[in-house]
């Protein structure tokens, strides 16, 4: 907090207190005030607030016209929680002395927390103004626009706060939330102004192959490479989703399909070589691999990761050992990067925005004319910092390169930067929505995975980054941070739950029923918990097991609530209890997004007799299941979804 500060300052108030009856008046006066302020002082020390407000309004009472006094007179309420009085007497401060930094800053502070974000912006500018190297100052700005609506200025004031104070957490989970949060507002763009465009189709397969539902992805994967001018590397990515699936043959000529389109994309140099491994054929995979990691290591370490479960831990060992026997440095440098990217734990955090140059770059020494001739050679370092120094006079041309560069070398703040460019231009507006979804996410990753190394310690900052982690359905990530933090609290019971849920979202299921089960032998009457036993043994078709944990939902949260009348409405149907299944299914339409419930109660309704109501209920399910099926981009929206209640 920033009163010692005030005080300090208020300490050292020269009194110029004129005479009224003589010198012995005055110094009745001056004893007076002093005594106060050292009242004050000794109270706020002790951390009775109320007692130093009421000392300070005792000498502000003696000496109106001084602001300090009326500022640290507003410290001691906004500290004691008399809010009213806090933003009066900062005002006063204000009135006299606009270029006091406390009082702008708290006034900014008291309307945040009031929901007054526009009314909080000005006293926080000013503030950030007065003493722009305060990271108070400037988080609470980055605040205030992100409640504003304005994530691109929030974040950009959040990464701010972080180059002041790198070793705080809670600054770096506010900028990885911020990115989360342009992610999501990317997305709605994207899904509300280009829902036919390529980029978007190519966002959602990338989305869907991130989540695992790689079937869903291949499916998008075509719509998106059917274009005629499919966006570069969609065939590539394609192909590492047919590889994921052991479908090699597949994969390879998604591979030859990129090659054809001439975008030089070294994904394809990775997926032939990964391929080879699949096959058995080390020998071909190293020829593919050692060139390309000779001449860019950065690009090679962060897209080898996109291969991991595609072959075997003993294939990939066998791969590295078989390097390493050549014993010369660009294999033995291909083995590292293999074994990291692979088996080592170790990540590489790059959330500076500085990304690693490739073996031998020269891209200092060359101007942006030369970095198409780097992308073709698969030199993305070198492409990257031949663009990034002349950013701001970079052509369109320029920046789609500049921004498809420096993502593959994972230099994700210039990405970001790029793309910011890209969306200021209406033909561009769509690549630049899609390149900064892209760069955003991994920069939320990397300032998230920052803030849970800082705080490692802290059971709460792991459950929050699992709550982040969970509603961007990154069940893996949601997992681990839900772990750290019941090593740190084991008895943590809405970590528990959080797992348990996380790890049905995973297929989980014994052990999230295992977990679950155990929160509810603690209490019984946890609804939510009850939720998810009802919800996994429904899963299971043990509907009778499931009737009672559904029974003993009374106190849902009301968001919950249509989702526990379709389970409940699935139990009566599956129990041959007609008319109240068809009561719950009613009531639980509101979550029925691809048209199953409809579909479930029309078969009711067919089996009741009411012919009408259930080609009623047929159509409708139809009419859901078609918006469903033509509008993959809502994928999107539901990555994202929620993130603005963080």
């Amino acid at each position: 907090m920033k009163w010692k500060a005030l005080f300090a300052l208020c300490s050292a108030i020269p009194l110029t207190i004129s005479t009224v009856s003589g010198i012995a008046v005055a110094q009745d006066h001056d004893q007076i005030l002093q005594s106060l302020l050292a009242e004050a002082r000794v109270a706020q020390s002790n951390g009775d607030f109320s007692q130093a407000a009421d000392a300070y309004r005792k000498a502000v009472a003696l000496e109106p016209s001084i602001p300090e006094l009326r500022a640290n007179l507003g410290l001691m309420d906004y500290e004691s929680g008399n809010h009213p009085e806090a933003i009066t007497n900062f005002k006063e401060a204000i009135r006299f002395k606009p270029s006091l930094f406390g009082p702008q800053l708290f006034l900014g502070l008291e309307y945040l927390q009031a929901s007054k974000a526009d009314i909080a912006l000005p006293y926080l500018q000013t503030a950030v103004k007065l003493n722009p190297g305060d990271p108070q100052a400037v988080r609470a700005l980055g605040k205030a626009y992100g409640v504003a609506g304005n994530s691109e200025k929030s974040t950009e004031l959040y990464r701010q706060v972080v180059q002041l104070d790198p070793n705080e957490g809670g600054p770096w989970f506010d900028l990885g939330t911020s990115y989360l949060l342009q992610v999501e507002n990317d997305a709605r763009q994207m899904t509300s102004a280009y829902n036919k465009s390529v980029y978007l189709k190519l966002r959602s397969a990338e989305v869907l192959a991130a989540e695992g539902k790689l079937i869903d992805a291949e499916e998008a994967y075509n719509a998106a490479t059917a274009s005629a001018q499919p966006v570069p590397c969609a065939f590539a990515e394609s192909g590492i989703a047919l590889l994921r699936r052991q479908k090699t043959a597949e994969a390879r000529q998604q591979f030859e399909r990129e090659l054809q389109t001439g975008s030089h994309c070294g994904l394809v140099v990775l997926g032939e070589a990964i391929a080879d491994l699949m096959s058995g054929d080390q020998a071909a995979a190293l020829n593919r691999l050692v060139p390309l990691a000779h001449v860019d290591a950065a690009f090679v370490r962060t897209s080898l990761p996109l291969f991991r479960g595609v072959v075997t831990t003993v294939q990939i060992e066998s791969f590295i050992n078989t390097a390493r026997t050549k014993a010369d440095a660009p294999s033995m440098d291909l083995a590292g990067l293999m074994e990291k990217a692979f088996i080592s734990d170790e990540t590489t955090s790059l959330v500076s925005g500085h990304a690693e140059k490739g073996s031998g770059s020269v891209a200092e020494r060359q101007s942006p004319t030369d970095a198409q001739r780097f992308a073709a050679a698969n030199q993305y370092s070198s492409c990257n910092e031949a663009l990034k120094g002349a950013s701001q006079d970079l052509n369109i041309d320029q920046l789609r390169l500049l921004a498809f560069c420096s993502f593959y070398v994972a230099d994700y703040q210039t990405t970001s930067r790029a793309a910011q460019e890209l969306k200021r231009n209406p033909d561009t507006r769509v690549q630049g929505l899609y390149w900064e979804s892209k760069a955003d996410e991994n920069l939320a990753i990397e300032a998230l995975a920052r803030a849970g190394e800082i705080d490692s310690s802290s059971p709460r900052m792991h459950q929050l980054l699992g709550d982040v982690f969970r509603q961007k359905r990154n069940w893996e990530g949601a997992e681990a941070e839900y772990r750290k933090a019941l090593a740190l609290d084991p008895k943590n019971r809405g970590a528990r739950l959080s797992l348990a849920i996380t790890l049905f979202s995973e297929l989980k299921n014994d052990e999230a029923l295992n977990l679950d089960e155990a929160l509810l032998r603690e209490d019984a009457a946890d609804a939510a918990a009850n939720l998810l036993a009802a919800e996994i043994l429904v899963q299971r078709n043990q509907f009778s097991r499931a009737e009672p944990y559904l029974l003993n939902c009374a106190n849902l949260e009301p968001e919950f609530l249509p989702r526990y009348h379709s389970l409940l409405g699935r139990v009566y149907a599956e129990t041959d209890r007609v008319p109240a299944a068809i009561a719950q299914y009613k009531l639980g339409l509101s979550t029925d997004q691809d048209g199953a419930i409809h579909y479930q109660l029309a078969r009711l309704y067919q089996k009741s007799g009411n012919k009408t109501a259930a080609n009623e209920a047929f159509k409708e399910s139809k009419r859901l299941l078609s918006q469903w099926n033509d509008r993959a981009q809502v994928v999107l929206e539901q990555t994202a979804s929620d993130m603005s209640r963080q």
